[in-house]
């Protein structure tokens, strides 16, 4: 990085530790058209394995506030568990006390650089709101930062729904809502990291809409339970998920049934089979650092046959729905409208499990005539104690928030932060979480010049980092929103949550890039979903954002960006750039983009007409700069 750029960025924030030599960072081409760039099982968490528990739900209780919410003929809540708290201001339930809470306080520091503390910010929220929010991590160092996202609670999305169907004529819940409490999430909570980790882990345990026939609780419920889990541990999640519904109707183990020798049917493979291939362990057997182990021949070593996928399905069998109680006609007749049954975890019929022998992995037989519980507890155990599952989740994790291709010793690093998080516990996620954010590759001035260093940043996140840094605002007290279907690669972003299109998510882990990168040996995930069509339809709905000042058509949910600070700036170019720099390049911002942006706010007249311009031009130019669409 140029000494002009390190002035830049101490310019907006006070950098106590900018250390580092000045260095340039190697690029390589990616999409010419935007001239791309990128250098480059046990308890754990306040949670326990062992046999299947219900996932517990908040309770949402009427908004106290007839003024923030229309007081409508009372609907009946979908969920009967307790609740642990309402946020008056916006009627949601807040889901407190989560696994992975309650540690010790640390003390505040060590300090932070403002490039660093920018960085950190980057990778674990949705954006930075303000050049304030950089000072303030400066100061309160990492690990204390880390700390008080540990505590944040997390707003209900089934209270979401729960409250915004009262305004429906018919009470009912819709496909947006959904969508809705997932932005309102991103762009309005404290809790920034937890969002950012259940997003993550929704495109590592994948369920869609795209069909679309998921129900809005469905979504809304299983959103609720990969933020409830994001902290806690491996296994907890892992249970939790394979007894959603959503997941169940999704992957197909809803109402999965033993082997029926007159109709020739059997246990559905669907989920046993995706629960190890992309939910745990991958395809081949790897080391810890990652790397895969090969045999005698040199060849990789696969993970599982046949025989263990069969065995898993076997083990999976007899479960359905849940919410409306075990008697045996259930397993076929609770109904599939109703929304109970999408926010209670699914319930085991026992005359419908398959009661032989299981193959699992590595040898292990599940003796017959074991309840279905005992099954399924027996096989997630067996999963999550799998060596895999750390270096293949750990992988994906930092693919998400920090670098598409770590190296091999940060791959060990986080993988033995998995393994035991220093008090011997296995599948920590907040420990992996934390050995991710705070490791070496991660931290530092010098990062964005380490060789393979960088990520695309995927569409909704960019996306939201603008939001974020223009302190988009809403008029509706619970957040409401209108971005819905954004996955139009036309007229959109090309990516949407919820709505992969398929269980492999929108683009794979190991997804290579022709040219350049795949010489070198490096993956780019998110290039999966970049060309020329996608390119067009982000630049066109960001320059919508920009010169709308806002998104949306609806009076009562439009997002209006706070423009003010920007236009503040407007007559001042150099610290207009300086700003832009700080909170959305990272501190990065090259020396082309930069005086590319100066070229063009300068261009532009500083008079009361030109003021507006000079943002709406500038901000569109930088949302397809490399210097912003790289994460460096």
């Amino acid at each position: 990085m140029s000494n002009t750029m390190r002035s830049d960025v101490e310019h907006e924030a006070v950098a106590p530790h900018a250390s580092g030599p000045a260095a340039a960072t190697m690029t390589l081409p990616l999409a010419a058209s935007l001239s791309l760039a990128l250098s480059a099982c046990g308890g754990g968490g306040g949670e326990t394995g062992g046999s299947p528990q219900p996932d517990p739900q908040p309770n949402p209780q009427p908004n106290p506030s007839s003024q923030e919410v229309p007081q409508m003929a009372p609907v009946a809540p979908v969920v009967l568990a307790s609740a642990t708290s309402v946020d008056t201001r916006t009627g949601l339930t807040l889901m407190a006390n989560l696994p992975g809470s309650g540690t010790p306080e640390p003390r505040l520091g060590p300090a932070l650089s403002a490039i660093d503390a920018a960085r950190l910010l980057t990778q674990a929220t949705f954006g930075i709101r303000s050049p304030q929010e950089v000072i303030d991590l400066q100061q309160e160092g990492v690990a204390h930062w880390l700390w008080r996202q540990w505590q944040q609670p997390a707003a209900s999305h089934v209270s979401y729904l729960d409250l915004k169907r009262r305004t429906q004529d018919e009470g009912r819940a819709s496909d947006e809502m959904a969508y809705e409490a997932i932005w309102r999430q991103w762009l309005f909570e404290e809790g920034q990291l937890r969002g950012r980790v259940a997003f993550a882990l929704s495109q590592i345990m994948v369920v869609s809409n795209i069909a679309p026939d998921l129900k809005p609780y469905a979504m809304a419920a299983y959103m609720d339970t990969l933020n409830r889990h994001a902290f806690g541990n491996f296994r907890a999640l892992l249970e939790a998920v394979t007894l959603h519904p959503t997941m169940g109707y999704y992957l197909d183990m809803l109402r999965s049934e033993k082997a029926n020798p007159d109709t020739g049917s059997h246990p559905n493979e669907n989920y046993a089979r995706e629960v190890l291939q992309l939910f745990s362990i991958g395809l081949v057997k790897l080391n810890a650092d990652g790397s895969t182990r090969l045999d005698a021949n040199r060849q990789p070593i696969p993970t599982y046959d046949e025989d263990v996928v069969k065995g898993f399905a076997r083990a999976f069998s007899g479960w359905s729905f849940g919410g409306q109680g075990k008697d045996a006609r259930m397993f076929d007749d609770a109904e599939f409208d109703a929304d109970i049954n999408w926010v209670q975890p699914m319930v085991a019929f026992a005359d419908r499990h398959e009661t032989g022998t299981k193959q699992l992995l590595d040898g292990v037989v599940l003796p017959a005539d074991q309840t279905p519980e005992q099954d399924l507890a027996d096989a997630l155990d067996n999963i999550c104690a799998h060596p895999n599952v750390g270096p293949f989740i750990g992988r994906q994790l930092i693919q998400r928030l920090v670098t598409s291709n770590p190296s091999a010793a940060y791959i060990a690093r986080v993988s033995a932060a998995f393994a035991d998080n220093g008090q011997g516990v296995r599948g920590d996620l907040r420990a992996v979480i934390q050995a991710i954010l705070t490791d070496p590759e991660a931290r530092g001035d010098d990062a964005p010049s380490r060789a393979r260093y960088g990520k695309l940043r995927e569409p909704v996140i960019r996306f939201a980092n603008m939001l974020r840094a223009f302190n988009a605002t809403t008029p509706d007290a619970a957040g409401r929103t209108g971005l819905h279907y954004l996955d139009s690669a036309d007229d959109g972003l090309g990516q949407s949550p919820l709505l992969a299109p398929s269980v492999f998510n929108f683009f794979a882990p190991g997804f290579r890039p022709a040219g350049p990168l795949a010489q070198a040996g490096m993956v780019a995930p998110e290039f999966q979903i970049t060309n020329e069509t996608s390119i067009a339809g982000s630049l066109n709905t960001f320059k919508y954002l920009f010169d709308s000042e806002g998104y949306g058509w609806d009076d009562a949910s439009r997002l209006t960006l706070n423009v003010q600070p920007w236009q503040a700036l407007a007559t001042q170019p150099e610290a207009l750039v300086s700003r832009m720099n700080l909170m959305l390049c990272n501190g990065q911002m090259g020396d082309v983009t930069r005086q590319r942006l100066l070229t063009l706010i300068r261009a532009l007249p500083d008079e009361a007409w030109g003021i507006p311009e000079r943002i709406k031009q500038a901000f569109t130019v930088l949302s397809a700069s490399p210097d912003f669409v790289v994460q460096k």
